[in-house]
């Protein structure tokens, strides 16, 4: 593999659109197919049928809900037969940006500035120009310690230039992971779910059962 290059695959394309941009302009490449769907129900169908080991990736858009969040809520509920509610997310993340959402989500950033739309997010800060000493996948689980029975982080992470992706095994891993807790507890249960890169992130919490 060329540095920096996707393997030579199937890229999916995802939208609700008839024709979205991103297949008028790629999509008289080879290996390049369009799927018409909304997002959360695409996402709930591939992983309902999910084979493990396929080495799928998921980019997800810039602009996106949090389409994790709102799957793991519906796989929990349709595999355990259990009711899911939302729940506000606490906690203190001591950032400069923390707003919260509709439900209770959470959105946050280590970044006070403007960045680069295609930031890959190097070890030395574009904006500053120093050190980047920021991780939030590894932020997050230390501010929601002892306030969730389950905490998954699904991290984006460099893929190609200026793509970022998340193992589609580690999604599913985790969310085989809630299903044996929820199962297990014999009582509800507490899940946060975030999706973050070294940067930025979103942090939503459900309560199953």
């Amino acid at each position: 593999m060329e540095r920096g290059v996707i393997p030579r695959s199937v890229i999916s394309i995802v939208d609700r659109n008839d024709t979205p941009p991103a297949f008028s302009d790629f999509g008289n490449l080879p290996g390049v197919e369009f799927v018409r769907s909304d997002w959360a129900s695409f996402l709930d169908g591939y992983f309902s049928r999910y084979s493990p080991g396929c080495g799928d990736m998921l980019v997800p858009a810039h602009i996106a809900p949090h389409l994790l969040f709102e799957t793991a809520r519906s796989y929990l509920s349709r595999i355990t037969g259990l009711d899911t509610s939302e729940e506000k997310v606490t906690g203190r993340f001591d950032l400069p940006f923390d707003r919260e959402g509709p439900g209770g989500i959470r959105y946050i950033s280590a970044a006070a500035w403007l960045c680069p739309f295609a930031c890959i997010e190097p070890e030395v800060c574009p904006a500053t120009r120093g050190e980047r000493s920021w991780d939030l996948s590894k932020l997050v689980p230390r501010v929601m310690d002892g306030k969730a029975d389950l905490t998954a982080v699904f991290k984006t992470e460099h893929y190609a230039w200026g793509v970022g992706a998340i193992s589609c095994d580690s999604i599913a891993n985790s969310y085989g992971q809630m299903v044996k807790t929820a199962l297990s507890s014999g009582r509800g249960i507490s899940v946060v779910v975030a999706t973050t890169s070294n940067c930025h992130g979103v942090v939503g919490r459900f309560r199953v059962g």
